[in-house]
């Protein structure tokens, strides 16, 4: 047994991590923000002398690496955020990981009082598109772990154990797993992961994926469109109100009253309304550009569709509207049993956390197929 074992889910939105330490069996939860950034030492140390000491931040939320032979830092997460860095959705997502898993890797040794010299078992997934990447991910996570720095701490960990698999696997594997490997094999089940930067259909028939589609209809693609028809709003904060305001687009809204910047009255009338038109005609556009990619995607033969990924929740109504007759799974006794497991009853900040356990459950789904392998080895 690893001294950790891991679910990375690096997600455009959000990076989420669930893992166990040794054999403790309490499954714990790491989440970091999305963006990363290549600096010179030299800016972490000036950013280090500007704080003089005050605060004590968590090591996630002040995080940076440094692989053996490279003189700059990457600073990965909050920290990133704070040097105005963004997501870079255009990179490929295999390629962003390996530092954002060093970043998690640091962080949970470093909380958790695990050795400078440690084991590690880790399972991610990737886009279907990007899936045929994971030999190269595998190696470079193999020599990068072993000889890293973390906020200056040197780690030199092993990388015991390794899976990688397409995103969407992990739903697939719980339903095999509530329902039986027999029923699991008399179904064509479409797993459908809407999240920020893709969205991806994996087609299993008669027990095995037969088909997997990615497209780069992310819920970005919907805020990108907002920005270009409003003035002065600000990606972060945008996302995060129009996820919160759902369908409730009327200037009545507090949400997106809270994102007005103008201070004269009659601007923010005006500006309200161009919001609220913009959003709308944003959401519609993006729906209707999804529809026409599952039309082109889903046989028509499927018998249940499993959805998951914060852009599902958010088209809710018009998923549900799509599949009049075939039967739809949101795994919803699945994130009553993650709250309970992760305690995000508890958890201040985040955006709700029916939304955060359904954003959760593929890579939860791992994670327990991954360690019942790793129990047995």
């Amino acid at each position: 047994m690893a001294d950790l074992t891991l679910s990375f889910d690096p997600g455009a939105s959000l990076t989420k991590v669930i893992y166990e330490l040794g054999n403790e069996e309490t499954i714990r939860l790491l989440l970091m923000e999305p963006e990363m950034i290549q600096l010179p030492q030299s800016s972490i140390e000036s950013y280090l002398a500007n704080r003089q000491g005050i605060g004590q931040a968590r090591p996630e939320n002040e995080a940076w690496v440094q692989c053996a032979g490279e003189s700059e830092c990457q600073v990965v997460g909050f920290l990133a955020r704070q040097f105005l860095a963004t997501p870079r959705l255009d990179r490929l997502k295999y390629e962003s990981t390996l530092y954002k898993v060093l970043a998690a890797v640091g962080a949970i040794a470093s909380s958790s009082d695990l050795p400078n010299r440690c084991s590690l078992a880790l399972v991610t997934p990737l886009p279907y598109g990007e899936y045929r990447n994971h030999p190269q991910l595998k190696a470079h996570l193999q020599k990068a772990l072993k000889d890293f720095r973390f906020r200056g701490q040197r780690f030199k960990v092993k990388l015991e154990s390794f899976n990688c698999l397409p995103e969407g696997a992990g739903l697939a594997l719980l339903q095999c797993q509530q329902n039986g490997v027999e029923w699991f094999q008399r179904q064509a089940i479409a797993v459908l992961m809407f999240g920020h930067r893709n969205t991806t259909a994996l087609i299993f028939e008669r027990g095995k994926m037969t088909a997997g589609h990615t497209t780069n209809l992310g819920f970005y693609q919907l805020v990108q469109q907002a920005i270009e028809r409003t003035s002065g709003q600000e990606i972060v904060s945008l996302t995060a109100a129009i996820y919160e305001a759902g369908t409730e687009l009327t200037p009545n809204n507090p949400v997106l009253q809270s994102l007005v910047k103008s201070r004269n009255p009659d601007n923010q009338v005006v500006e309200l309304k161009q919001l609220v038109e913009a959003i709308a005609t944003a959401r519609v556009e993006y729906w209707r550009r999804l529809e026409e990619w599952l039309d082109a995607v889903l046989p028509r033969t499927i018998t249940q569709v499993v959805l998951s990924g914060g852009a599902a929740m958010y088209l809710y109504q018009e998923l549900e509207d799509y599949f009049p007759s075939t039967p739809t799974n949101w795994g919803m006794d699945l994130q009553h049993q993650i709250q309970q497991i992760l305690g995000l009853d508890y958890r201040s900040g985040q955006s709700g956390k029916e939304s955060l356990s359904f954003r959760l459950v593929d890579g939860f789904g791992l994670f327990l197929k991954f360690r019942a392998t790793q129990s047995t080895v």
